[in-house]
């Protein structure tokens, strides 16, 4: 496993690769198995293996989150190596953003709901950082969790414009043994926290079993006094799944997006309701 820093390095290094297909793995590190799910996928889908370890300031709208972020680079390039990743680049924000083209894309109203009302100029700062990735790695596919479902519909949306060849694939939620969703900000909950939250997807379920026996308005707000017993939620709330609008018909592929925080800790999840 290589690893590299400099954009120049990482240019000469893909020289190197003679038309084999390129997966990437973008991650801003504090790894844990659901990261390393998308690298055995990619493993399966691609014959050279590219994942990233940036922790992106342009997508934090809170300077005290992205001072918290957990790191831990010794030890996530230890996983990655484990996994037989082909190679890791870890750049600085000065050169990768040194050159930087901004680009505009309408994301079809993907980016103004959910995580993009609480979270102002999140989804623009994901599209900068991988807008510069994907134009530098050049990969074939690109794998994303489903636990961050919103940006991946987002990034699809994206790729479709300026990156047509690219294939972004979404990766199911990995879970702890309780049901929480693996979450590199899972690091600064202690036990009890951690058992808490695993009534985040126990609520999920309860919604899922109910969706087509209660009034979906009546179901959210249930589900939100849920939450509220042990946390303080910013929405619980149904969409649709391939365009994430309130247009919710009995054919349509419906999910449900959970946020809260626990003790400050601002964590998310979501379920296919069908």
């Amino acid at each position: 496993m290589k690893v590299i820093n400099q954009l120049k390095s990482l240019k000469e290094e893909l020289s190197f690769q003679n038309n084999q297909s390129i997966g990437y793995v973008p991650t801003m590190g504090a790894l844990h198995q659901g990261h390393l799910s998308l690298v055995k996928l990619a493993k399966k889908k691609s014959q050279f293996v590219v994942a990233s370890i940036f922790v992106n300031p342009t997508q934090f709208n809170n300077k005290n989150d992205l001072k918290k972020y957990p790191r831990s680079l010794e030890n996530d390039l230890d996983l990655l190596n484990s996994e037989s990743v082909d190679l890791v680049f870890c750049p600085s924000y000065n050169e990768l953003y040194a050159n930087e083209k901004i680009v505009k894309v309408d994301l079809m109203g993907l980016d103004k709901t959910l995580e993009g009302s609480n979270r102002k100029g999140h989804f623009e700062g994901v599209i900068r950082v991988l807008n510069i990735f994907f134009s530098l790695i050049k990969p074939d596919f690109a794998f994303f969790g489903e636990k961050d479902y919103q940006q991946y519909l987002i990034v699809e949306q994206f790729a479709k414009t300026f990156f047509p060849k690219l294939k972004i694939i979404s990766c199911p939620t990995l879970r702890e043994s309780n049901g929480l969703a693996m979450s590199s900000r899972n690091r600064h909950l202690n036990n009890r926290e951690k058992e808490l939250a695993s009534e985040i997807y126990k609520t999920l379920l309860y919604c899922r079993n109910n969706y087509n026996k209660i009034e979906i308005n009546k179901l959210e707000e249930i589900c939100f006094q849920k939450l509220s017993k042990f946390s303080k939620p910013e929405y619980f709330e149904i969409r649709n799944s391939k365009n994430l609008s309130k247009e919710l018909s009995s054919s349509s592929s419906l999910r449900a997006f959970v946020a809260t925080k626990l003790s400050d800790i601002r964590l998310i999840d979501n379920i296919a309701m069908n």
